[in-house]
């Protein structure tokens, strides 16, 4: 029966991983055959079959992107909500999204400024000196001689986060609605307490306001 596994040994895999990537690899882990549990896997090399239950929640997150990252990072705050397990394996979320390059960051300067970074600094320095998953920040001299920081929204973050958000709340609504277990966790409150963080942290001009008045 394995023989015609290892026949087809690639494309396993890829099943195994998806399967493992969904939690549906539990009866598998199970079965005494090292040729499966190696292939167990998930997208960044973790063993799917000897992992916890939060942990595969920590990897479906991160693979799902930004805005599930940052309801993931929300989470691990509240293990009021999810428990202390959850909680401290969420904690351990990171985004591994790259930095937009830097024609891109140009050119969101052009359409949000209405002129090139080139008028409108004597230097821009095309490394971000930090980046994260809704946006970067990039060293800058302005035309009098003064450095400043430019952070920058990443291009077309906002549209991929508000269609996140409306997928996320029929999905709230139908788990408050229809599944019992998971009512406990209260997804609609729980979403719309999200909703609203991660929008405000979206507004950077909501941002500057703040560190204005901090100066």
């Amino acid at each position: 029966m394995f023989s015609r596994f290892d026949r087809n040994a690639k494309r396993v895999g890829e099943i195994l991983a998806i399967l493992g990537r969904y939690g549906l690899a539990d009866w598998l882990s199970g079965l005494n055959y090292d040729w499966i549990h190696g292939r167990l896997v998930s997208f960044d090399g973790e063993r799917l079959g000897q992992l916890t239950q939060e942990a595969r929640i920590r990897l479906a997150l991160t693979e799902l992107g930004t805005t599930f990252i940052k309801l993931g990072q929300m989470l691990s705050t509240r293990a009021d909500l999810v428990g202390p397990d959850l909680a401290a394996e969420l904690s351990q979320l990171r985004s591994h999204t790259p930095p937009d390059t830097a024609e891109i960051i140009k050119e969101s300067i052009r359409v949000e400024l209405g002129k090139p970074a080139a008028e409108l600094f004597a230097e821009f320095s095309d490394k971000p000196l930090a980046s994260a998953s809704i946006g970067q920040v990039h060293q800058a001299t302005l035309l009098t001689g003064q450095q400043v920081v430019v952070k920058i929204q990443r291009a077309g973050i906002e549209n991929k986060i508000l269609g996140d958000l409306d997928i996320m709340g029929v999905l709230a609504d139908l788990a408050q609605k229809h599944v019992s277990y998971l009512r406990a966790y209260q997804p609609t409150s729980t979403l719309r307490e999200f909703r609203r963080t991660l929008l405000n942290e979206l507004d950077f001009s909501s941002e500057r306001r703040n560190l204005e008045e901090f100066a």
